[in-house]
């Protein structure tokens, strides 16, 4: 082959590969200036951010777009909107690598932008608070943190924040899925120690808006718990609370300074270091009317008759500190009088650790997991709760919190709400036996047995078993109960993998035939979860058609 024929083969594949690529951007920031045009720089152009040549065009599908000179080879480009104190960034407005593509390899190529560096990043799912001032009263070897509606208000770990050499302090937080904002204020742990402002008195909660910007300058003015300004505050005491106050209840103070609301977080007591509840007011020329709560109207504090009280009024003027004294509560009886008290005299070993106990009934309209009704432990690591004795009967069952984590008995199954006369008891204990979500077996099989059935059922009658699985019905030949060698009827099943519970009721061969109770009632559908016991024992007290009623 001739050096010419090199030569112009060379040439021919050169020129093939100098090809026009095409650059789409079918994105860019919400926030963009509405006719600003946007530029490709690279060093096809030596990095020149405002060359006129380079600016992109809009498509009809209002997408920007260019065409690039032909060339060939690797390619290093950014956008801009005309200079470099314009050009993209990232999703959280931090510097990115130059783009890169081979034009070999690309006929179009499409990019989104996510911010710009002199607009506030909209989309960024993290944020940095940056806290540029603290009160000159700062003990030193304190953590700042953040308490926030994000963390329910109880700063952990992650909520601490970082202190560089240069003794600045910053803390960057994750935006919470579904989340566009959060109240929150900066602490030194907890609440009680939450910053003022310059005079020591609690500020409203600040508020954190995701995607606005990505930094968030912070200056503390003062602590509600150091007083360098007490001429400035008057403060509230309470020296005596019932007995029977529940452990984990919050305090809250209701006045005039806050619309009357019985469960303002900004008006929460705090505990100081003597055990007393405490809240810090502006000091202010005017009468302060008010009353305590224990979140709602429900609980607010009422005479030792249980009879409502007229509002508390004081001088904020004129006091430094006023101490209260509460009677009783409005739903609670009188203290070692008229109240009655569970305990929990057992509990199964599958209990979690610092699991938080409940009870449940009529009582609070079956609120599985209300803080006031939650079992106190004690020194011994008993469980107990007191309520106020009332009239008629009291049901309930112990929950660990939802009905997923409520209470069953010895074989798995759902048990009947505990009933008590009022004012038949005094004090009530009981026995956990296992809880719901926490199978303490891995059984193939469970095999039903009915340890009693009515005297009245005839020998030749069949009993059946009628489970939700196979549609309810009464009379399904593949679910007739064997007789074990002491002749009480049994059935077995074999459980799936991922079988977890079942509902059923036992029938002679028709719902005209089914189980009912000793009085002759409908009875609840019985439920049965596995991975408990290996074999269920339960009762048939009576048949529907045998003296029941319908």
């Amino acid at each position: 082959m001739s050096k010419y024929i090199i030569i112009s083969t060379l040439i021919l594949a050169v020129l093939a590969s100098c090809k026009r690529v095409v650059v789409k951007v079918e994105s860019i920031p919400k926030n963009t200036p509405p006719g600003q045009p946007i530029y490709i720089t690279g060093n096809f152009n030596n990095w020149d951010p405002g060359e006129a040549l380079y600016i992109l065009d809009m498509d009809d599908d209002s997408n920007y777009f260019i065409t690039l000179p032909p060339g060939f080879g690797i390619v290093d480009y950014k956008f801009t909107r005309g200079d470099w104190t314009t050009v993209e960034k990232n999703v959280c407005g931090e510097e990115i690598s130059n783009r890169r593509m081979d034009v070999a390899a690309y006929d179009t190529i499409v990019h989104t932008i996510k911010s710009w560096s002199d607009l506030d990043p909209l989309d960024c799912p993290k944020l940095t608070l940056k806290i540029e001032n603290l009160p000159e009263n700062t003990p030193e070897d304190d953590i700042i943190a953040l308490a926030s509606s994000a963390n329910s208000w109880d700063p952990d770990n992650s909520s601490v924040f970082y202190r560089t050499r240069s003794g600045e302090l910053f803390l960057t937080i994750e935006r919470p899925p579904g989340i566009n904002y959060i109240d929150y204020k900066i602490t030194r742990g907890d609440l009680s120690t939450s910053e003022s402002d310059e005079f020591g008195n609690q500020i409203l909660s600040r508020v954190l808006k995701f995607g606005k910007r990505d930094t968030i300058n912070i200056d503390v003015k003062g602590w509600t718990d150091l007083d360098n300004t007490k001429s400035n505050r008057v403060v509230l005491i309470i020296k005596k609370l019932p007995k029977n106050t529940p452990p984990y209840d919050k305090i809250y103070l209701a006045s005039n300074l806050n619309s009357w609301d019985p469960g303002d977080k900004n008006y929460e007591f705090q505990v100081n270091g003597n055990g007393q509840y405490f809240y810090p007011i502006p000091r202010r020329n005017m009468t302060m009317e008010f009353k305590i709560t224990r979140g709602d109207w429900e609980t607010q504090e009422v005479d030792k008759y249980g009879y409502d009280i007229s509002n508390r009024q004081v001088e904020l003027l004129d006091k430094d500190t006023i101490y209260i004294d509460i009677e009783r509560w409005k739903d609670m009886g009188e203290a070692d009088l008229d109240e009655i008290t569970i305990t929990l005299t057992d509990l199964p070993e599958s209990t979690p650790e610092e699991s938080k106990l409940y009870v449940s009934g009529n009582f609070n309209g079956w609120n599985p997991g209300k803080l006031r009704h939650r079992f106190h432990k004690d020194i011994n690591g008993n469980y107990s709760v007191n309520l106020p004795r009332k009239h008629g009967e009291i049901e309930f069952r112990i929950t660990r919190g939802s009905w997923e984590t409520a209470q069953v008995d010895k074989y798995g199954s759902e048990i009947l709400p505990y009933r008590y006369h009022y004012h038949d008891i005094d004090s009530i204990r009981i026995n956990v036996e296992n809880w719901k979500d926490k199978p303490t077996k891995k059984s193939k099989s469970v095999t039903i047995v009915l340890n009693n059935i009515p005297d009245n059922t005839a020998d030749e009658d069949k009993l059946y078993l009628a489970p939700e699985f196979n549609g309810w019905n009464p009379m399904d030949e593949e679910l007739t109960f064997d007789k074990l060698q002491d002749g009480k009827p049994a059935i077995t099943l074999f459980v799936t993998k991922n079988t977890v519970s079942m509902e059923y009721k036992i029938t002679r061969g028709g719902w005209s035939r089914v189980e009912v109770d000793e009085y002759g009632d409908e009875i609840q559908n019985r439920r049965l979860y596995f991975g408990f016991t290996d074999t269920v024992f339960i009762d048939v007290l009576r048949w529907r058609d045998h003296d029941g009623k319908y």
